[in-house]
């Protein structure tokens, strides 16, 4: 038996749908942009109520009229480092050409938030929306559903594998696989990496690092690299991470490496300072190399070996395609990878002799 809960008055909206049904607001959602797991009885009843009722949140509102709105959102997996802010840069730059304003969300790396923000977006009326994907699987087949009924996606940085979708990154296997090379041409022979997430939640991008760098290993005829990584909270730095893991590591084991790659600088800022406080020097006794090239790491000490990626232009790319995808009539059946060239940035972390 249902039970009936008048709604409060004023403004019909989502929610009063909802307490009419006796449904949930998500249920109403997934109705409406015919998404998620429903019954077909249970999404015929949501709409029936929906027309009777008259009601259409604003976005959609704009939409059936084939309007846009100009706006744009992105939902970033972080707002504490250079990487994210330089890439919501680079889209805002775009959006300024074409007119848009960008709508900027922050998923703090959780899969859950993540598409609560999608979904507060489109019902803001976002013409499109780029995303930074916290999870390489959990969100899958609610992207497919908005793909497939037509919303205008980009994912920056990271993929999501199965999903025929816009894709914009950097080359991250051939950016790791370089540091490697620097660091086995610098005679270094046992690697340690540092990485968040366990191997089943690990992004894309990071999966591919290790893959580059076991690759130029293989090569050399040097064992594999020993790989550490948990689950650590999602509130929780890069920085912190990598002082606490690699802290731990140091007195757990026996120091069995040489080299230490960081699957993002902010971990091999927290490295260096634990093989520090360990009475480790950095590049003498352990050389240390970071990925992204954020903006403190030529100013950090000792100033820090990366792989720089154009972080910026990542942004204004994924902008581009967008808007080229805004102004198609219909959903493009091969949907394009843009993939963006890595830079080794040689500096003294990692041991390498000075010029000149």
């Amino acid at each position: 038996m249902r039970t009936y809960v008048k709604p409060k008055p004023g403004k019909l909206d989502m929610e009063a749908i909802a307490q009419l049904l006796g449904v949930s607001k998500t249920t109403v959602h997934y109705a409406i942009r015919n998404t998620g797991r429903l019954s077909d009885e249970t999404r015929k009843r949501v709409l029936k109520m929906v027309q009777a009722k008259g009601y259409r949140p604003d976005g959609l509102a704009r939409s059936f009229r084939r309007r846009r709105s100009d706006t744009l959102g992105i939902v970033l997996a972080t707002l504490t480092n250079s990487f994210h802010a330089h890439l919501l840069e680079g889209v805002e730059m775009v959006a300024q050409q074409y007119k848009h304003t960008v709508l900027v969300s922050c998923s703090h790396g959780r899969s859950d938030v993540e598409r609560e923000l999608v979904e507060v977006l489109l019902e803001k009326g976002v013409d499109g929306v780029i995303i930074v994907p916290a999870d390489p699987v959990l969100n899958r087949n609610y992207y497919q559903g908005l793909l497939d009924g037509g919303t205008r996606l980009v994912f920056v940085d990271r993929e999501i594998p199965g999903l025929n979708a816009e894709v914009v990154c950097t080359d991250h296997e051939k950016g790791a696989y370089l540091e490697a090379q620097h660091l086995v041409g610098l005679g270094r022979k046992k690697i340690l990496c540092i990485a968040t997430r366990s191997p089943e939640r690990r992004s894309t991008s990071v999966r591919e690092r290790l893959l580059g760098i076991d690759s130029c290993l293989r090569e050399a005829g040097l064992a594999p690299a020993t790989v550490l990584g948990t689950d650590p909270p999602d509130s929780t730095a890069h920085e912190q991470y990598g002082y606490d893991v690699m802290r731990e590591h140091l007195r757990r084991a026996e120091r069995q490496f040489d080299a230490v790659c960081a699957m993002h600088d902010g971990l091999a800022y927290g490295a260096i300072r634990a093989l520090t406080e360990a009475g480790l020097r950095v590049p003498k006794d352990v050389a240390v190399v970071g990925f992204d090239d954020q903006d403190p790491s030529a100013y950090f000490q000792p100033p820090l070996t990366t792989v720089r990626q154009p972080m910026r232009e990542l942004g204004m790319e994924a902008g581009r395609l967008l808007f080229r995808r805004l102004g198609e009539p219909g959903m493009a059946a091969a949907r394009q990878r843009i993939v963006l060239e890595p830079m080794l940035i040689v500096r003294e972390s990692s041991g390498a002799p000075k010029p000149g």
